[in-house]
């Protein structure tokens, strides 16, 4: 290890999956490698789902000792990024009252019913998605439901500053992040004090915002000690785990985004400002960026629906297919030519219990009569998710931001024949990459802070020259396609064979 390097240990926390990468810097490139990854934090109880924030504890100090081994102890930053929406509820120790709520528990729907009155100016102020997952929803219904908990409470931490709380003791909220909960205003850049006042939401339970790129504090001694590190600055980043990613992409002019995991969220980067009603009519909501970027985005159903579909055939047949075998099966389903297509956005596919069974009932109810196997079932929800990109790309369009390509990074970026479909659907290239653009964008906003890159395009260049690229053209991909991978600014093309 050189003098140089500098080692930052990346915290991004999905709401399908966490993980905890060493992401490597030596002044020209940035190289990463997962520590640890843990899974099924989702939490069962009797009034429905929660999270296990205490095992996401356990696995963040985990990572705090991968990290120091790894790293031989020198380690010289930390950035943590989660998804949106959900918070824990903590006493003045920090530990949570209650487990925190899952965002599919259905309290976020009572609250919305509960709020209909504020929804447009919900919107308006804040620029939040009207969604009945959203944060504002959930802690409507809360404190009209637990009353006890919400005067019991010292602080509502979001995810990622739950977990910043307790490696540094400081309670602090991140911009990005916050903006997801539709209490932050766009004017003011800070909490809607007078919208909380008339929700009764307490804004005492409030922390003050930080920014990407600001010192939250030092890893707690205890933490550290445990861990076999030094004092190690835990540094804000984009938060909300979409905004980091948005933040490692070298996005063109014409580029639409698309951040494809549980969730897909689609849209495009634009200045901070507000978000007119055309937008919100449309289904967009304008999410907080950093250094002066926001996005304006709309989030449409993701592949929490293929993994739904893996579960209930396991369960059905017993046969443990992975991810990467349904995606074969979903082209060979295509190549023999099985039609059908289903709704993402129909109610029904929110969470559904038994997947198999709304896929053919549906595709039955458009005369669509497909095989009962995993890969016309898959290609009938690939279809699905790209129809509604498709969708959501028109809409922008008529929103006055014509989209030329799309560049596409997540959980989905490795799902080929998913990226093959969204190309041939939506007519549009598809570049695809970074994969894990939220840990690329968590550690550049982490060098930033540092001190260490001067600017967002600076990082954004570190990516580009990091990492490679692939390119899925429209045209009759499924039987002879070229992409291109670059690297470094060069191409390789390759052919790929037929189906």
């Amino acid at each position: 290890m050189s003098e140089f390097e500098k080692n930052l240990l990346v915290l991004d926390l999905g709401a399908g999956s966490g993980r905890a990468v060493l992401a490597t810097y030596d002044g020209s490139v940035l190289s990463t490698r997962e520590l640890t990854r843990f899974s099924g934090l989702a939490l069962p109880m009797e009034d429905g789902l929660h999270w296990d924030g205490v095992a996401l504890l356990r696995h963040v100090d985990a990572a705090l000792e991968a990290a120091a081994k790894a790293t031989r102890g020198r380690l010289h930053g930390i950035g943590v990024d989660s998804w949106g929406l959900d918070y824990g509820l903590v006493d003045g120790t920090g530990r949570l009252l209650v487990p925190p709520y899952h965002y599919r528990n259905e309290r976020g729907r009572r609250g919305q019913e509960a709020g209909t009155l504020f929804r447009e100016e919900i919107f308006r102020r804040s620029g939040a998605q009207d969604l009945g997952i959203n944060t504002v929803y959930q802690l409507l219904d809360e404190c009209r439901q637990h009353t006890e908990r919400i005067r019991g409470a010292e602080r509502l931490l979001m995810m990622a500053d739950f977990v910043n709380h307790h490696l540094t003791g400081v309670a602090r909220s991140e911009w990005t992040l916050a903006r997801t909960s539709g209490l932050a205003a766009l004017n003011s850049q800070d909490w809607d004090s007078d919208l909380c006042g008339r929700l009764g939401i307490p804004t005492r339970l409030l922390s003050p915002i930080m920014r990407a790129g600001d010192t939250i504090g030092c890893l707690r001694a205890p933490l550290a000690a445990a861990a076999g590190l030094d004092e190690v600055p835990v540094l804000a980043v984009a938060a909300h785990d979409t905004a980091s990613a948005v933040a490692a992409l070298p996005l063109r002019a014409g580029d639409a985004f698309l951040v494809c995991g549980s969730w897909s969220m689609l849209g495009v980067e634009v200045p901070e400002g507000r978000l007119d009603e055309p937008a919100r009519q449309a289904g967009f909501a304008l999410e907080g960026g950093v250094k002066g970027h926001a996005s304006l985005i709309h989030s449409v159903n993701g592949l929490h629906l293929i993994q739904k579909l893996r579960s209930d055939w396991q369960s059905r047949t017993g046969a443990d297919i992975s991810f990467a075998g349904i995606a074969a099966s979903a082209r060979s389903a295509f190549a023999r030519g099985v039609q059908g297509e289903v709704d993402p956005d129909d109610a029904a596919f929110f969470d559904p219990p038994h997947i198999i069974d709304l896929i053919l009932k549906t595709c039955a109810a458009k005369g669509q009569d497909i095989p009962m196997e995993i890969g016309a079932l898959a290609l009938a929800v690939y279809r699905g998710l790209a129809q509604q990109i498709r969708q959501g790309i028109h809409r922008l369009s008529l929103l006055g931001h014509p989209v030329h390509s799309i560049a596409l990074c997540g959980g989905g970026a490795r799902d080929d024949t998913f990226c093959r479909i969204v190309a041939d659907v939506t007519g549009l290239v598809v570049r695809v990459g970074p994969v894990e653009a939220s840990t690329y964008g968590n550690a550049i906003l982490q060098l930033m802070g540092l001190g260490l890159i001067p600017s967002l395009s600076a990082g954004r260049q570190l990516v580009a020259n990091s990492v490679t690229f692939k390119e899925y053209q429209p045209a009759d991909t499924f039987r002879a396609e070229w992409f291109a991978e670059r690297r470094n600014g060069g191409a390789c093309w390759h052919l790929s064979g037929s189906a």
